[in-house]
């Protein structure tokens, strides 16, 4: 923990100390320590700054207090105080001053992964909503992107559990503290989460509940965090519609699945489209394309198995470097009976080497 992490900590948790008069005390006077070390008449000589908030520091006792009970829940808990001044910061987040200048973080999933995706859509999400997300998400696993969402009911919840399923990490963004996870029925989800190489983040300390105006604030974190936002089903208003403005708002990318004329589950995302704020994302595809990713992420190797027989080692190599293939495909290529190829596939499904995914479809582990 950095050592001006308690100042710090203390200083967020002054009255009227948004984020950026948060940046301008410390850039001002170096450190969050020496800010309260400051005079009145020092404090009011920084830009921002008014008289009564510089008087605010004339009683620091309850900020202390709060300061001290958050670093005891984060050092019992294994959450990490991430500050805005700090390296280990999300850097997509440093170039905004309005960003939260405290974040609190559990997980194991790097916040600066180089391929970060947010998936974001309606609570009353469809089935062909859920075939979407798993269209867009299950052939990404070879590129290792984090994907982002809110962990609220529909497609939020969704996406995160599709992650766990496909071995994605997933980052779930929240608006409430540790202590308040919201909803309480994705709690479990939550640590499951953060134990298998994804997170759980948010900008409230522990005992923060899950009140109306911390959701928009969530939204723009999860906006902040990605590269490209997706809205999977949304009507023509609601908090992943905020979301997808907050992100074209930043110069963010933004993509829409489409759907049927007059459904209102995808009102949202068709105006999205037709009035040119979001790309039209239909697959996995669409996604790779439009970030320009190349070849499979740095340091995700796959595995080189020895003792492999003839048809076994014919058929890796129609898989390698491809983000999945059809049995058909495979069929064609490899000229094998149906029923011969279909237990090759098996075998090496069981060994470990191969992974089946919708639509019969197979790539390499």
């Amino acid at each position: 923990m950095h050592p001006d992490t308690f100042s710090r900590l203390a200083l967020s948790r002054m009255p009227n100390i948004g984020p950026k008069l948060f940046r301008n005390l410390i850039q001002h006077f170096i450190s969050a320590e020496e800010v309260f070390r400051a005079r009145t008449q020092e404090l009011c000589e920084v830009a921002g700054i008014a008289q009564k908030t510089a008087d605010s520091f004339g009683n620091t006792d309850r900020a202390f207090r709060e300061a001290e009970t958050i670093i005891r829940h984060a050092e019992r808990h294994d959450i990490s105080v991430l500050c805005c001044l700090d390296d280990n910061f999300p850097s997509r987040m440093q170039p905004h001053t309005g960003a939260a200048p405290i974040l609190y973080y559990y997980g194991e999933a790097d916040l600066n992964n180089p391929r970060t995706v947010a998936v974001v859509g309606t609570r009353e999400m469809s089935s062909n909503g859920a075939r979407q997300i798993e269209r867009i998400l299950d052939p990404l696993t070879n590129f290792s992107p984090l994907i982002v969402s809110g962990l609220a009911y529909g497609v939020d919840i969704y996406a995160h559990r599709r992650c766990l399923q496909a071995g994605l990490p997933t980052l779930a963004v929240m608006g409430s503290g540790f202590d308040r996870i919201y909803p309480q029925a994705h709690a479990k989800t939550a640590l499951r989460m953060a134990e298998n190489g994804g997170g759980v983040l948010t900008a409230y300390p522990f005992w923060s509940k899950p009140e109306k105006d911390h959701f928009p604030a969530r939204n723009r974190v999860v906006a902040m965090l990605s590269d490209l936002t997706v809205v999977v089903e949304s009507a023509a208003r609601g908090g992943s519609m905020i979301t997808a403005r907050m992100a074209h708002d930043l110069g963010k990318k933004v993509g829409a699945c489409p759907g049927r004329g007059g459904d209102p589950l995808t009102e949202g995302c068709n105006n999205l489209i037709k009035t040119g704020k979001a790309h039209l994302i239909e697959s996995a595809d669409d996604i790779i394309g439009l970030l320009g990713w190349k070849g499979h992420v740095a340091g995700r190797q796959q595995c080189l198995f020895k003792n492999l027989d003839p048809s076994e080692q014919a058929l890796i190599d129609q898989l390698r470097d491809r983000d999945g293939v059809e049995i058909d495909e495979l069929r064609f290529t490899l000229q094998q009976p149906p029923a011969q190829l279909a237990s090759l596939l098996l075998m090496l499904e069981m060994k470990g080497i191969i992974a089946a995914l919708p639509g019969h479809r197979y790539r390499l582990c």
